[in-house]
Order: C-alpha cells, then structure tokens, then sequence
C-alpha cells in the first residue's frame, strides 16, 4: 500500500485537458472498485463540480496560500479517510505559482503524491519525449508516474507518443483521450460551463459513456496501484459524507444558515461549510431561482459566487423569494455576500447592456455591467472594518478575486456611501450595513477562525433575537 494513496494529475497549461484526464481517472477507478475524493489545487469553484458529478463525494481545494506547512497533508489525509484515497488535479501549468509557492508542483511535493501529467498532444509526436523529460527535470523534489495523452488522433498516435517516451526511458503512456465531440467540455469567461447546465442538455451521460469505452485499454495496473485496497464501507454511508459539498448533511441545530445553491451560485469553499458546522451551524440549501420563498426559521444567508447574469430572468422572474429576502433583511436576518451574491443583492444587470427591465433584490445601491475582459484576479489578503459583523482586531483574513463586472452606482443614491467591508492592501472593498457584508472577495474562513467566528457571533444574536420573540 502507498505510503499516501493517490494521484495528482499535472498539465502543460489551462486547456491542457486536465479536468478530463481527472474525470477518466476518476471514473475509472470507481468503475474498478475503488472510492476516491476527488480534489482541486488552487481557488476553483467550477472544476470540482464536475469530479463531484463524477464521484458522488464532495471535492476539496487543496491551496497552499491558504493552508501552510502540515495543514495540506493533515487536510488531504483526512478527507481521504475510510476511502481509497484521492485524485487531485492540478491548476494552470504544473509549475505556474512557483514564485508565490503555490503551483501544482508545490502541492504535489508538499503531499508526495505521484503525478500523472497531461499533455495535449494535438500535432505532436515525438517531442512529446522533449517535453516531458523538460519538465520532469525541471525541479526536484517529487515523482512523475506516468503520462496521459490528451487530443490524439488515432490509435496509431498514441503508439507513437508512447515509443518516444519508452526510447527515452520516461514515464510510460497511461493512456489517451483521442478527439471526439462527447469529450467537448464548453468555457464560458470564469472557466469550464457550469455542470449543472450540461447536465440538463444531456451531455454529460455521453461523457460518461465515451470516457468508459476510450479508458479500458489504459494501463489501470499501474493506476490502481497507487492507491489503497477498496474500502468495506458501502458506498453513500455517512463516513463518506465528511463534509456537505454538493450533498448538505443532515444534521440537527438551532442556528440555521441559508446557502444558495443552484445553477446560478454554485461557487464555494466546501471547508468554508465544515467550519461552520463544527460550530454548529446548519447548513439550509436555498434556490433564488427555484424556491418561492426562504425557509421559516433561518438565521441567515449565505450568497456564494456563481453565474448570476446567465440567469438574469429567472432570478428575477421569483418575485416571491426576492421579497422574502428583502423582508428578511429588514427583520434583522443575517446576510452574507461573495461575488455573484453581492450582485444578486443588487439592482440587477444594466438595463443598457440587458437591453431588458430585470430587476434583483435592491439593497445595494447599484447595477452591475459584464465586461468582456477580466477586471480582477488574483490572491487577497483582507483586513475586516469595524461595523457590520466583522471587527477589526481579528487581523486579516485570506481569499481570492475573480471577475468580469463593475458596479454601477445609480444616480439616485450616488451620494449615499455605504461604509467598506474589508480594505486589501490600504483599499476599501466591499460593502456593509447592519446585518449585512457583501465584496467580490471569496473569503476562505478557516484561514483566520477569529473573523469566522465573528460571523458565528452574529447568527447567534439573531437566533436569540428569533426565539425570545417568538416566546411572546
């Protein structure tokens, strides 16, 4: 048995075809006996819904800048507990981050995990010897297993690519993921398009399809090998479910949190659940596009990130849910807001742009306008402003930015300054009134317990609040 079972797969480049090595992987080792969780390097919220449809477990985010020294390993270890071990995949380029001490070399050294590495192959032959043993030898420090050869062309192409790697004494070829339609996994700006989109158009049964009959000649010998024997846990038992992802638990508490969760905010941390359900917090899945109105008894709203303004009409068209958020929030319930949930809070998309009335909840100040580049990405270390739920005696805590909108502040009320959520770097962000926080930050909570339980705090007082005025 390996001394930690699993495999990180590596890639060239983004588009270098790692989520679908990561998915054949994935789906293979499932189809062979063996349970796997699946994981993601870096601050991704898109891929990992994928190894999620694939797997059925919750996928975690492995990232160096938020989980330092012994904190990935003991992370990785116990997500992987009572299983047979885990399938990283990587991001961007395998050493993209090395400056900042977070590529996916670091993580996969910092795990000692093997690493396959995908490499898109279109075009190529023989070089592909050139560069794998370029990147083999690159840094030290870790192990490179084996190949897989993204965007072949034929049977006779992957032969090739697999003597120039044996003439040259490499890693020998996994296996391919030849061009085919069914393999096609549509991008939108953020990334990959949202699984639960592809889900409904069908297409992702065909992936899964394609991927069974083009990965049963890989070399699963030497795959399997990497990790544990299969677990006697039957599969869907409560140890799987070690922390909600896309699967909430059942779980019995006072306190009780809303978290948006459908095809328009699908973008969070799932540590971010577990830290609040190991203080007891229950976790309320919501629809803004689906539910008619917020669950009795809530506490608060958590509003993650997402795709919004593809759902523009629908999120809209619930006239029910928007008011009972509104009436929420005016009651004095707890509101936090990431990114699309910050706009969700908003008066909507730009009627210029949508060239259509769609109206949003209205309690910021402002519309929004998508751009066709990126406005802000990139790591953030935030300082919380007193006011709000957060004080600023906690420190900092740590997170990242990604996004294509702007605000548009309405002529109305641009004399109404809301005061700043956080700063990052000297800079205000974001936005905070009573009871309510909303930035473009994606805030990872365990990097700083303090400030997560300042928001703890809060869905305490408004429970309280709640039941001693319902005892009247």
């Amino acid at each position: 048995m390996p001394e930690r079972p699993g495999v990180l797969v590596g890639g060239l480049h983004s588009g270098s075809g790692k989520t679908l090595a990561t998915l054949a992987l994935l789906h293979g080792l499932e189809e062979r006996g063996y349970r796997v969780r699946p994981f993601k390097c870096g601050p991704d919220f898109i891929d990992p819904r994928f190894h999620e449809w694939m797997t059925g477990r919750t996928s975690v985010n492995l990232d160096l800048f938020f989980s330092a020294g012994e904190e990935l390993p003991a992370l990785y270890d116990r997500m992987i507990r009572s299983l047979s071990g885990g399938v990283v995949e990587g991001v961007m380029g395998f050493y993209d981050g090395l400056e900042k001490g977070t590529s996916t070399y670091d993580v996969a050294k910092a795990l000692g995990l093997p690493v396959f590495l995908a490499v898109y192959a279109k075009g190529m032959a023989d070089t592909v010897a050139a560069v794998v043993k370029g990147v083999r030898e690159y840094r030290s420090g870790w192990s490179l297993d084996g190949v897989i050869a993204v965007q072949t062309g034929s049977r006779r192409h992957g032969e090739i690519l697999a003597r120039a790697l044996d003439q040259e004494k490499l890693p020998p070829l996994i296996g391919t993921l030849p061009r085919h339609e069914d393999l096609a996994l549509p991008e939108r700006h953020l990334g990959l398009v949202d699984v639960r989109e592809l889900e409904e158009k069908g297409s992702l049964s065909r992936i899964r399809k394609k991927l069974s009959e083009l990965t049963a000649d890989w070399d699963w010998e030497r795959s399997c090998s990497r990790f544990s024997q299969v677990s006697a846990t039957p599969p869907g038992c409560a140890e799987e479910r070690i922390i909600p992802g896309a699967t909430f638990r059942e779980k019995t508490s006072s306190i009780r949190l809303g978290v948006a969760w459908d095809s328009a905010f699908r973008f969070y941390y799932p540590e971010n659940w577990s830290v609040l359900e190991e203080r007891g917090i229950q976790l309320v899945p919501v629809s803004p596009q689906s539910d008619r109105k917020l669950p009795a008894d809530l506490d608060g709203l958590y509003l993650g990130g997402g795709y919004p303004e593809h759902f523009a009409g629908s999120l809209s068209g619930n006239r029910g849910f928007l008011s009972s958020v509104r009436d929420f929030h005016a009651n004095g319930g707890v509101v936090y807001a990431e990114c699309g949930g910050m706009l969700y809070l908003s008066h909507g998309p730009d009627h210029e742009q949508e060239n259509q009335e769609t109206d949003w909840l209205g309690i910021l100040p402002f519309r929004f306008r998508m751009n066709g580049r990126l406005k802000r990405l990139g790591y953030i270390e935030a300082h919380p402003v007193d006011g709000g739920f957060w004080k600023a005696a906690t420190g900092s805590i740590r997170g990242h930015l990604f996004h294509y909108s702007e605000l548009i502040p309405l002529e109305a009320s641009s004399g109404q300054a809301l005061a700043p959520a956080f700063t990052v770097q000297e800079k205000p962000e974001g936005f905070q009134m009573p009871n309510l926080v909303a930035s473009y930050l994606h805030l990872y909570f365990p990097s700083n317990p303090l400030v997560l339980n300042q928001f703890v705090e809060a869905l305490r007082v408004r429970f309280e609040s709640r039941t001693l005025s319902s005892n009247f």
